[in-house]
């Protein structure tokens, strides 16, 4: 097995391992101790979210769009909680989609500058190389349906924001389009939870967060194991 590639998935799958084993421990946990009820946690954790400041929501929305530190953690935590957490306010939840839209945004542009100004250092060190080429490609034939689709998923919009700055697409266009992908991607999720969100948590509870850490590794072993390289190109071509 190749050592580079086991110690990228390693590094990957951390995070949603310890997590998945911290459930395992509390779960036993609760045959000696009482603890709080699958709805009692997931209560503790909607009011600490909801007693967080803008300016902390903004930085956590900055993390997830992230082209490094978003890489390590699921995209949209920070919707899926916050619109939660606003118990169907609608002026609530449209100031927090307001300020995880400014906040994904600006995670975009700096991603996007990373790869625009040619940070090869990091970006074979987290492993985004054939990732990014494979999303040039895909820039190269339509760059508004890349830009926009990719919106839907913040780690995968990181790295086509990425791609497209190795690419030298105009940031004017590469920014406009990420306006459109994220005001819309962002207002679709908090349509879907505002209506369906506590509805998903009351009929799966915790195994929901089990199914989401699973799905997450597995991606991830996808990812450095079974997905088929491609072949990067010699040259990355100009785009304005």
């Amino acid at each position: 097995m190749n050592k580079q590639k086991l110690k990228k998935f390693t590094k990957e799958v951390s995070i949603p391992l310890s997590l998945l084993v911290l459930y395992y421990f509390l779960f036993h946990l609760q045959k000696f101790i009482t603890l709080p009820t699958q709805e009692g946690f997931i209560n503790l954790i909607l009011n600490f979210i909801d007693n967080q400041s803008l300016f902390i929501i903004f930085l956590i929305a900055l993390i997830e769009g992230g082209l490094v530190l978003g890489q390590y953690s699921p995209g949209g935590i920070v919707i899926f909680l916050s619109i939660l957490s606003a118990e169907g306010d609608i002026s609530k939840i449209a100031i927090l989609l307001l300020i995880i839209t400014l906040g994904y945004l600006l995670a975009y542009s700096l991603d996007y500058l990373f790869g625009y100004y040619g940070i090869n250092t990091l970006l074979k060190k987290f492993g985004f190389e054939k990732k990014i080429e494979k999303y040039r490609k895909s820039l190269e034939k339509n760059a508004f349906n890349t830009i926009f689709f990719s919106g839907a998923e913040t780690n995968l919009a990181s790295i086509v924001a990425a791609a497209a700055g190795t690419l030298k697409l105009s940031f004017k266009k590469f920014f406009l389009y990420a306006v459109i992908s994220v005001v819309f991607w962002n207002i679709f999720w908090g349509i879907v939870l505002y209506f369906f969100g506590n509805a998903i948590l009351s009929v799966f509870g915790f195994t929901y967060l089990v199914i989401i850490l699973i799905v997450w590794i597995s991606l991830v072993f996808y990812r450095n194991f079974l997905k088929k390289e491609e072949e990067p190109n010699k040259e990355p071509n100009k785009i304005q």
